[in-house]
């Protein structure tokens, strides 16, 4: 299991089984990872034609950026690594 996974496993309170937050199984700095698949998954969100699905990936991608957070949160600079995010995503 990568760190990413492992990770992911000791968040509470755990994702609703309806969120799909297939992460990528690789190593690497999970704060980046999260961001890059929340990413991933709101483009999908934003280039979809108004279906239902669009929803549930708008949904898994804010659940994808504020696990970001929350392990920027974690990290010895904070503000540095929250404001990285903030400049990927904005």
């Amino acid at each position: 299991m990568s760190r990413l996974r492992s990770w992911l496993a000791t968040c509470i309170p755990t994702p609703p089984d309806a969120l799909s937050l297939d992460v990528p199984d690789v190593s690497g700095d999970p704060v980046e990872l999260l961001t890059d698949e929340g990413m991933r998954v709101l483009e999908r969100a934003l280039t979809g034609t108004g279906e239902r699905r669009g929803a549930y990936d708008l949904l898994t991608a804010d659940a994808l950026l504020t696990y970001a957070c929350e392990g920027a949160a974690r990290v010895d600079d904070p503000e540095a690594a929250l404001l990285g995010i903030i400049q990927r995503v904005g």
